[in-house]
């Protein structure tokens, strides 16, 4: 199959999806069999909803080898090829990409498209390492998807997911973030928030190309969608989580816009000050949901060096406390110095000053002190639990 024909076919149904052309698009489709048929359709269908601002696929010249079934059924010369997928939504300033894959087969105009799920399980290079951590795939590849947007703030949603719910608490979650971020952080952040809730755990996992039960606990993840950090960074929320009332879900919302407010996944500083400051802000806001750090407290024992980034690590023991200790320095930190200091304190770390020097030049004293201020205020947290 000659890989600029490829190329151009796959450019034209990226035009029928952006133009909303049916017609085009089932031309450029060979829909085989009921389960291509039903996948390729909601593709399309996806595309439309999403209405991305941009979308972009590019054949990387990977290909994978068909099963013989499949074979059987689409003909020999049907391929399964490794493309790159670059997308934003309205607002966005980075594309998400993902590699995804598409089956072609020969046809009488050209290669047509078969399907989108013939590609190995994990890792990008065609190969089929049954250890590999599986690609991440979009939301919209996956299941039907939603799309609901107000002023700023967009939300994706899969399959039984309340949109409407989710936008009203995207969009309090980023006014609530922009009100209780410190001042001297809030200029970094343009306001535009995406969240993205699928339907199902087991698609959650497959958007955050991870093993299923990696994430089965963790309320939501902030990350780049794509393989720097320089990629359009969203919001990815557990679907069981919707069964909590609003005001726990705000809070794990608020806490999710702090780190893409602060671009947080690429920023040097420590994962207890890129926490901390997150959990601050959430809490802040939602200060009814204090009652889980200060029962981590109590049971996390009173530490005599801040926690380092590995305790924060998915599914840790101990992930619980770190969480709530980081809570508590940027908590003691505001008590002694206040909200600007803790921002400009923050913004040092950001910049990849060591804690000494950040303490010194935002806070006025060394590294020592402010651990030191920190164990009397964890100290009282498990005598009294907190106030």
């Amino acid at each position: 199959m000659d890989a600029v024909d490829a190329q151009m076919a796959v450019d034209r149904l990226v035009t029928a999806a952006l133009t909303g052309s049916r017609a085009d698009w089932d031309t450029g489709v060979a829909a085989v069999d009921p389960t291509s048929a039903t996948r390729l359709s909601l593709l399309f269908d996806n595309l439309r909803a999403v209405a991305p601002a941009r979308l972009r696929l590019r054949l990387t010249g990977v290909e994978q080898e068909l099963p013989a079934a499949r074979r059987a059924v689409l003909g020999p010369d049907a391929r399964a090829v490794q493309a790159r997928l670059d997308w934003r939504l309205p607002g966005e300033r980075a594309d998400a990409t993902s590699t995804v894959w598409l089956t072609l087969v020969p046809g009488t105009t050209g290669p047509r498209l078969a399907g989108t799920d013939d590609g190995p399980q994990g890792g990008t290079d065609g190969g089929s390492d049954a250890g590999a951590e599986p690609d991440p795939v979009p939301l919209l590849w996956l299941a039907p998807t939603v799309r609901a947007t107000r002023g700023d703030v967009t939300v994706l949603a899969g399959t039984g997911q309340d949109a409407t719910r989710w936008l009203d608490l995207a969009v309090r979650a980023a006014a609530d973030a922009r009100t209780h971020l410190p001042e001297p952080l809030r200029g970094r952040w343009d306001g535009h928030l995406v969240v993205e809730v699928p339907g199902s755990g087991a698609d959650l996992a497959r958007v955050l190309g991870a093993a299923p039960t990696t994430y089965a606990t963790t309320a939501a993840v902030t990350r780049p969608e794509g393989p720097t950090t320089d990629a359009a960074v969203r919001v990815v929320v557990n679907p069981a989580t919707a069964a909590q009332p609003d005001d726990a879900l705000g809070a794990t919302l608020v806490h999710e816009t702090v780190h893409v407010a602060t671009r947080s996944a690429a920023s040097p500083a420590p994962l207890w000050a890129v926490e901390g400051l997150a959990e601050h802000v959430a809490l802040a806001a939602h200060p009814g949901q204090r009652g889980a750090d200060l029962a981590a407290l109590r049971t996390g024992g009173a530490p005599t060096a801040l926690p380092d980034d590995a305790a924060f690590a998915t599914g840790g023991a101990d992930v619980g406390a770190a969480y709530a200790q980081a809570w508590l320095l940027c908590e003691t930190v505001v008590d002694r110095r206040g909200e600007d200091d803790l921002g400009r304190f923050y913004a040092a770390l950001d910049t990849g000053s060591p804690v000494d020097d950040a303490a010194r030049s935002a806070l006025g004293v060394d590294e020592s002190t402010l651990v030191g201020w920190w164990r009397d205020a964890l100290r009282r947290a498990t005598a009294d639990g907190g106030g």
